[in-house]
Formats: C-alpha cells, structure tokens, sequence
C-alpha cells in the first residue's frame, strides 16, 4: 500500500500539468486564453529527457524558467523568485471594465512554493490595496503582482488581479464552468503543452465582418512528442448562420486509397476532395456582400474568354471529386523536381471533358495565330489519349526556366532537360505532369497500383493517420526533400561556414522518419478540426542553434 501511495504521487509530481490546472483561475469573461505546460505527459518523457538533455549540453540547463520571467526583470526578487518557477502558466485576455475602452493581459506563474514568492514579495516590496486585496508592484516595472496559492499573477491592473482571487473564492465564475469551452478543449490533443482558446468575442474584435459566423469557441493545442511537435485546432460553427459551411461538411473524405494510386517516391503531395464545393462555399459567403457578386461573375467570365471554359459549366463539375498536386525528384538519384497532377473522377466527376474541351479551344486559338500548327503532340493510349506540349514549345520552356541559373551553384541538368507539359486521360481521370517518365510511372500505379506510395516507407506507416476521412490533406517527406536538395545544390561558391551549416542542417533533416503533414474536416455537427505534425529531432535541431549561438 505504501508503495502504491508513493508511486501515484511521484507519477502526480513528475507529469503535473501546472499550467492547465491555472485554467480554473481564468475569469469566465475572458477573450483569449492560453496555457502552457513545458513538462511532459506519460508519453512524452522521453522527447523532454532529449530536450533537457540537449539544453544542458548547451549550456541552457533552465532556459524555459528563465523565459518565462524575463519580462519581469533582473533584480533580488527576481533571483529569489526564479528558482520557484515551474515549467507551466497561463495567460488570458479580458475586456476592460468601466469607461476605458480596449482589453488588458493577466499571467499566472506556476510556483513549486506559493508561500515561500509570498514572503520575497513582502521582503523586497511594499503592497498596495485595491478594494481590500493586498498586491505588490514588482521594481522599476507596472507590473503588479500577487500570488494565489502556488501561482505569481501578473497584471498592470490591480483589477485584474482581484478577479483571479475572486474566481479561487469563488466569487466569480471560472472560464471551466463554461461548457462551449470545455468542448472546444476536448477536440484538442490531450497531451498539448500549449493550448490556445479564443473566444467569439475575440473573433468579433479581430474581424468585424464575421460575428454572426464567428464559432463560439476555437481551441488549438502543441505538443511536444518523441519525433515532433503535433498541432490540433478544433472549432465550432453554426450552420444556421454560415450557412455556405455545411456543403463542405457534406463533402466527403480524401479517398482512403489515395496511396495505391499514386507513385512511390513522392516528396510530398496536397490533396483536397471536391474542390468545387469549397469553390462554391466562398462564393456563397461572399456573393452578397457589396459588389462582390457582380465582380465574381466579371472574373468568371474573362477565365471563360481566355481558356474556354465555363467555370460553373466546365471547371466546377470537373472538380467534384479528388484533386492532388505532388512533387517528385526528376531522376533516380533523388535530385531536382518534377510535377504530377491526378484529377480523378469521385463523386461523379469528368475532368476528362474540360480537358478536352479545353485543347480544343487551344487548337484553334494557336491555330488562328500561327498558320495552323498545333500546339500539342497526340497519341492514343490503353484506356485514353495522351498530350505533349510540341517540341518548340518544350525547348523554349526549358530556355524560360533556365534561364539566370548558375550550373556552378545549382544541377541545372536536372532542374531543365527533361522539363515538359504532358497530359493523359484515362476514361474520366486526368493525369498531367512535367516529366513524361513520371507520368508514365504514374498512369500504370494508377491502373494497377503498383510500386505505389502505399508500399513507400516513408508514407505508409502514416497512411491511415492521413487518410482519415480529411476532406484535404497535404504530406511531404522532409528527409527526402532534404536529400533532393542536397543532390540538386552545390556548395562550390558558398563560404565555408556556410556551407557547413547548411549541410549540417540538411544532414539532421535527412535522419527525420516521419513525414511533415497538415490535414482539415468538416463535420455535418459544425465542428471543424485540424492537425499537423512538424517532424524534429530536438537534439540536433539544439546543438545547432546552441553552436551558432556560442560562435557570437
């Protein structure tokens, strides 16, 4: 028993969360709250062990501590003060009460010895009274200061320092007894460090044009975690007042087999399911404001005059179903970069008919312009029709994308000599690239799904964590990305330290596994959520800095 006793309070001790137990504090009224926790949860001990680890190394053992109160200046107080401050906080913004107009800040400092601040405020300070609450004024600064229970608030107003210690009496109601706020804070990671929540009210501040589609409440979270910094934001919208969100919440997902039909060895990619949809949202919520209406169908129509088609007629069906722009290396050795274009045919969709009707068009423009030569190079293939850019055109891009590039500086090999425009339909799906051997690659993964991004490692691991019924999503490899920079850069012109900077830098990103990625949804409820993942190896993304910092 006495084990189980100790064990639970070394396990509270060790992954107290400080700065979101502060929350309780925040007055109910708040615009804006934020806390943060600079210690790790169960899961993340071991990426805050490579932190402190790397941070000692470098000489900035309590970098954090010191962070959080450098605004508060460098005095005896402080030096008593500092060596009490945990890795956690808080920080909100309220309205002003009275006549004065504008918003002020309040912070709370979590302390490991609430009493212990108390008797260095009441040593180096004299107090002051507002409305019967004792508050000390830090040296030389406005800042007033308080302490309530094991938290240092700070304020320039002695008036908020009072609403904090009314919410602990409770006399005030805190911002957790508001249920819009504690649901906007369970759409967000659970092991955030740094949660941010903004409320309506903040939203009708910061644009006027937005209050009734304003969500009441918006979240996002960062966590530190063992490969990287994840990001969640959650929002909720009501339908009723924006309406032009729900069609994109009836949008459906990304399709889950993105990955069996794209090529391996992608640099990254960004899909996005039924752009139409979103096109149509923006149009909607913009339609009946002033002019726009009228300047929206100005700008459809000359798009209509200058390629041919109709934006509602052609381009809008055309893009109801998937839609994904990746990046490739232009050659085995992972160096340079081509585009690859997949417009397929979900939901209904036939890109392939914009497509053609937009090189007929093209046909009789160039026509018209130069004595009946064509612009494009056609040829029949299995299940569709192929497109190439003609042979001038292709030598006169190249020309065009070469030109002010050093040979000395850059692999412009690579970059230019294979560069070309090639399009391909198969029944309804359109596929276009800058590089007939990877569109070749990509209409066989696409038929059959072979040597596809499902059976490459630096996706497929992630592959059900990206494709999760997000209506857009982007992804990209850094170590490969970083890799094709380095067999694309040459470093003959750089000076030494630079060049070994930069190749330090590329070399530390190549050792990253997981992919950098950012994915959004829409739920027919009006929740709206995000996520992004920021691959980082902390120990050498800190002994880099901390190198470079003592070289000054």
């Amino acid at each position: 028993m006495l084990a189980t006793f100790a064990g639970a309070y070394a396990y509270r001790t060790l992954f107290a969360r400080p700065g979101e137990a502060a929350l309780q504090l925040i007055p109910s009224d708040a615009i804006l709250v934020v806390s943060v926790d600079i210690s790790p949860s169960p899961t993340q001990a071991l990426a805050f062990k490579h932190i402190d680890d790397a941070l000692a190394r470098n000489g900035q053992e309590r970098f954090m501590e010191q962070a959080l109160m450098s605004g508060l200046g460098k005095d005896k107080l402080m030096e008593e003060i500092v060596p009490l401050v945990k890795r956690g906080g808080a920080l909100c913004i309220e309205p002003k009460e009275g006549k004065n107009t504008g918003n002020t800040a309040v912070g709370l400092i979590a302390l490991s010895d609430g009493a212990k601040a108390l008797e260095s405020l009441k040593k180096y300070t004299r107090p002051s009274y507002f409305r019967g609450a004792k508050y000390y004024t830090a040296p030389g600064s406005t800042l007033n200061l308080m302490v309530v229970d094991d938290y240092l608030v700070v304020s320039d107003s002695p008036q908020e320092l009072l609403k904090i210690k009314e919410v602990r009496q409770g006399l005030m109601k805190s911002i957790t007894s508001i249920p819009e706020f504690n649901t906007a804070r369970d759409e967000v990671a659970s092991d955030a460090n740094m949660l941010v929540f903004a409320s309506s009210n903040m939203w009708k501040e910061l644009v006027k044009d937005t209050v009734d589609a304003s969500p009441n409440w918006v979240a996002l979270g960062v966590a530190l975690r063992d490969g990287g910094i994840g990001i969640s934001l959650a929002g909720k919208t009501d339908f009723e007042k924006f309406p032009a969100l729900k069609a994109v919440a009836n949008t459906p997902g990304v399709r889950n087999d993105l990955f069996k039909v794209l090529p391996a060895g992608s640099y990254g990619m960004f899909a996005v399911s039924d752009p139409s949809a979103m096109y149509q949202a923006s149009v909607n919520s913009v339609s009946s404001k002033g002019d726009a209406k009228k300047n929206i169908k100005e700008a459809e129509n000359s798009l209509d005059k200058s390629i041919g088609l109709s934006v509602t007629g052609d381009i809008v069906p055309a893009l109801s179903g998937d839609s994904v722009i990746a990046l490739y290396p232009s050659s085995a050795s992972t160096a340079g970069v081509d585009g690859l274009i997949v417009i397929d045919d979900q939901n209904g969709a036939s890109p392939s008919s914009a497509i053609q009707k937009f090189k007929e068009f093209m046909d009789n423009q160039v026509a018209k312009e130069h004595n009946g030569e064509m612009p494009f190079r056609t040829k029949s293939i299995e299940g569709g029709t192929e497109y190439q850019i003609t042979e001038k055109m292709e030598e006169d891009m190249r020309k065009s994308i070469g030109n002010g590039m050093d040979p000395k500086d850059i692999d412009k090999d690579v970059l230019v000599s294979k560069k070309t425009v090639v399009v391909a339909t198969i029944g309804k799906v359109v596929l276009a690239s800058t590089s007939q051997e990877l569109l070749d690659r990509a209409i066989v993964s696409y038929r059959e799904t072979k040597n596809a991004l499902s059976m490459d490692s630096n996706y497929s691991p992630y592959e059900k964590t990206l494709l999760d019924g997000s209506q857009m999503m982007a992804v990209f490899s850094v170590s490969r990305i970083a890799e094709g920079i380095q067999n694309t850069a040459r470093l003959g012109h750089m000076e030494p330290e630079a060049a070994k900077l930069f190749t330090s830098v590329l070399t530390a990103l190549q050792t990253l596994k997981e992919p950098l990625y950012l994915k959004g949804k829409s739920a027919q409820n009006g929740l709206s959520t995000s996520g992004i993942f920021i691959p980082m190896d902390y120990d050498k993304l800190i002994d880099i800095v901390g190198g470079q910092l003592k070289k000054k």
